[in-house]
């Protein structure tokens, strides 16, 4: 009976400090968001995977999420989650290694150089912005541009700081219901491939295991990735 109690009492033990791993490992493998757009009119995540493979010769999209703005058969506003995200793998999406490897790249689908980002996209984002603040725990100034890790104008000279910190501010409730269930699904789904011990490697050295994911996904990490 000793022993069926001990048995018990250490599988709890080990229940729990698996349990914080997978918690604590979630929390802290990304601590910022970097925002993009595509430079383009129509595209979606097949797309800019596609160009990517194509032209740059990687093995997948170079951000973790892309935002639609309705050009394809993707709904405006629906957010699609490459295999960066999925797997814990760094982005290739600036000059800036500890950007990619420490961030969640966005893209969203628009040229904002020449474009007003319209308001219903504006919503979207900030949604998905909001909701990955709250599952990361990543601080309002931890909300970046592409510009603010190397030079770039990207997302777009239209866009500018003061823009996103009215929207932040303002744009979440204007979300609809839908779209937010969308985002919070995509959110989630990060890493449920991905075993639990990849998740405590990821918690307490993301950077090595997703250097060992983007090998998988893309070969060697490219020599020049985006500008």
């Amino acid at each position: 009976m000793r022993r069926v109690i001990k048995f018990i009492g250490v599988f709890f033990t080990i229940f729990i400090i698996v349990a914080g791993i997978y918690f604590i490992s979630e929390k802290v493998r990304f601590n910022a968001v970097v925002i993009h757009h595509s430079a383009s009119s129509v595209d979606n995540y097949q797309s800019i995977a596609e160009f990517h493979r194509r032209e740059r010769g990687w093995g997948d999209a170079a951000y973790h999420l892309i935002l639609s703005n309705g050009s394809t058969e993707i709904p405006l506003g629906f957010l699609e989650a490459t295999g960066r995200y999925r797997y814990l793998a760094p982005s290739v999406a600036t000059k800036n290694m500890y950007y990619n490897l420490r961030a969640i790249h966005i893209c969203v689908v628009g040229d904002y150089d020449k474009h007003q980002m319209p308001e219903r996209v504006q919503a979207a984002l900030i949604d998905v912005a909001h909701q990955l603040q709250e599952k990361y725990w990543i601080a309002d100034d931890k909300i970046m541009f592409h510009r603010d890790c190397s030079s770039s104008s990207c997302p777009g000279r239209l866009i500018t700081k003061e823009k996103l910190q009215r929207w932040l501010a303002s744009e979440t409730s204007r979300c609809p219901i839908l779209l937010k269930m969308q985002h919070e699904k995509i959110i989630g789904g990060a890493w449920n491939l991905v075993p639990l011990a990849g998740r405590a490697v990821a918690g307490f050295g993301g950077q090595a295991f997703g250097l060992l994911r983007s090998l998988l996904l893309t070969g060697p990490l490219p020599g020049q990735p985006l500008a």
